[in-house]
C-alpha cells in the first residue's frame, strides 16, 4: 500500500515525463472516463451519443467506469467498449496500476477525455495520461483541498479544459455543456428516458406488480421500514410487491425481512439488467436515491423517490429541462440543503434529519397521484 507522497513520486518516474508514453503512430477511438456509481453510468448513457459523434469511421467508443458500475453495461451497445477497474485497487496496488496504465496505452486512442466535475488527480488524471492521447479534454475540476494542488498540475495535460458554472448543477447539465464544447454543437438537454431498443426486452406479467427499493449503500440515507411499512398498507391487496435488493442489502437491514410478513411481498435479488426488464411492466417504484430509482425512471416506469436534502440539484430532483413526466421526487427542505452527504446536524434514528423528517403523508399523497 502507497501512501500519496510515494504515488506521486512513482508516477512521475513512470507517466509524467515528457519521454515516459510515446503517442501511438496511428491513433484512433476515443476513450472517456467516467467515474461516478452506478447511477451515475447509468445517467450517463443518455449523453453518450453526444460524444458518438467525435468518432471518425470504422472507430469504437471506449468507457472507462468504477468495477460496479459494470453492471450497467449492458446499456452500452455496437461500438462502445466499457472497462470496468477496480479503483481502490488501482490506487493502492502498484502492479495493478501498472497493468491498468498499460493496457489504456494499448488501445491508442486518438482522443481521451475525463467527464466528472469532482477528478480524482491520482485515478483519473492519470488514466487519461496513460492512454497517451494526442487529444485530451475534462472539465475544469471542483476544488477538492486534499488534492487542488494536484489537479492544478494534473490539468496542464488537457488541450482543452472546460469551465462550468461555480454554482450547484445536476451532473447531466455538466455533461451537456461538456458535449456542447468538444462537439461544437449546442443541442437541447434530453429527458431522463431510455428508447425500448436501448433496454432489455420487458419482464411482462399477468399481475399488477409493485418494486420497493428501501436500500442505499450509506445507511443515512436509507428511509426506516416504517416507511416502507405504510408505503406497503396503502398498496391494493391484489397487488404484487417486489422488495428490490442487491448483494448484502438483506445481511445489513435484516429488519426489512418483517416486510415478507406480507403475503404479496417477494425479494427480487435480480441482476440490475433483469431489473431493468421488470421495471418496465410495474405500476409503481417506489425507492430511495439510488441506482435502482434512476433505471427506473429510465426505463419509464412511474416512480416516486423518497430523497434527501443532501444531494439537492446535484442528484435530485432532476433538472427542469430533463425532467420526465413519470417521477415524483419527496424530500423534506432543509436551510443546509446541498451537504453532499457532509451532514453537520445530528443524526435522528441513525439517519440525516432530511429523511427522518419526511411528512409520509406526501408519500400516500404521490402514491394515489400515480393511479395506485
Amino acid at each position: 500500500f502507497m501512501g500519496q507522497r510515494l504515488t506521486e513520486i512513482l508516477d512521475y518516474l513512470e507517466l509524467w515525463r515528457p519521454d515516459s508514453f510515446k503517442t501511438p503512430s496511428n491513433p484512433a477511438g476515443v476513450l472517456l472516463v467516467s467515474s461516478g456509481g452506478i447511477g451515475d453510468t447509468l445517467l450517463f448513457r443518455l449523453m453518450v451519443a453526444r460524444f458518438q459523434t467525435l468518432l471518425r469511421k470504422g472507430e469504437t467508443l471506449h468507457l472507462v467506469v468504477r468495477s460496479a458500475s459494470a453492471q450497467a453495461k449492458f446499456l452500452f451497445g455496437e461500438g462502445i467498449t466499457v472497462h470496468a477497474y477496480d479503483y481502490p485497487k488501482f490506487l493502492k496496488d502498484r502492479s495493478y496500476r501498472r497493468l491498468v496504465c498499460w493496457e489504456l496505452q494499448s488501445l491508442g486512442v486518438r482522443v481521451a477525455g475525463s467527464t466528472d466535475h469532482l477528478r480524482h488527480p491520482l485515478i483519473d488524471d492519470v488514466m487519461v495520461r496513460a492512454t497517451s492521447a494526442p487529444e485530451k479534454f475534462a472539465l475544469k475540476p471542483r476544488s477538492w483541498p486534499k488534492y487542488d494542488r494536484l489537479l492544478h498540475r494534473y490539468s496542464k495535460q488537457y488541450h482543452s479544459l472546460i469551465r462550468v458554472p461555480e454554482k450547484m448543477e445536476h451532473r447531466l447539465v455538466r455533461w451537456w455543456r461538456l458535449a456542447n464544447s468538444v462537439t461544437g454543437e449546442n443541442l437541447l438537454l434530453p429527458k431522463v428516458r431510455l428508447s425500448p431498443d436501448v433496454l432489455p426486452p420487458p419482464n411482462k406479467s399477468d399481475h399488477p406488480r409493485t418494486m420497493l427499493h428501501p436500500f442505499s449503500v450509506i445507511r443515512e440515507r436509507q428511509h426506516s421500514v416504517k416507511t416502507f411499512q405504510t408505503v406497503l398498507n396503502a398498496l391494493p391487496v391484489d397487488m404484487e410487491v417486489l422488495l428490490s435488493a442487491g448483494p448484502g442489502d438483506i445481511d445489513r437491514n435484516p429488519e426489512f425481512l418483517q416486510l415478507l410478513d406480507d403475503p404479496r411481498v417477494r425479494i427480487d435479488e435480480s441482476s440490475l439488467e433483469q431489473k431493468a426488464a421488470t421495471l418496465q411492466d410495474v405500476q409503481l417504484l417506489v425507492s430511495v436515491d439510488t441506482s435502482i430509482m434512476h433505471l427506473g425512471v429510465l426505463a419509464g416506469a412511474p416512480t416516486i423517490c423518497l430523497a434527501t436534502a443532501a444531494h439537492v440539484r446535484d442528484s435530485v430532483p432532476y433538472d427542469d429541462r430533463t425532467m420526465p413526466d413519470n417521477v415524483i421526487f419527496l424530500y423534506h427542505d432543509m436551510d443546509c440543503r446541498m451537504c453532499l452527504g457532509n451532514c453537520i446536524l445530528k443524526l435522528e434514528d441513525d439517519r440525516y434529519p432530511c429523511i427522518a423528517l419526511l411528512d409520509l403523508q406526501l408519500v400516500l399523497d404521490a402514491i394515489v397521484s400515480k393511479g395506485i
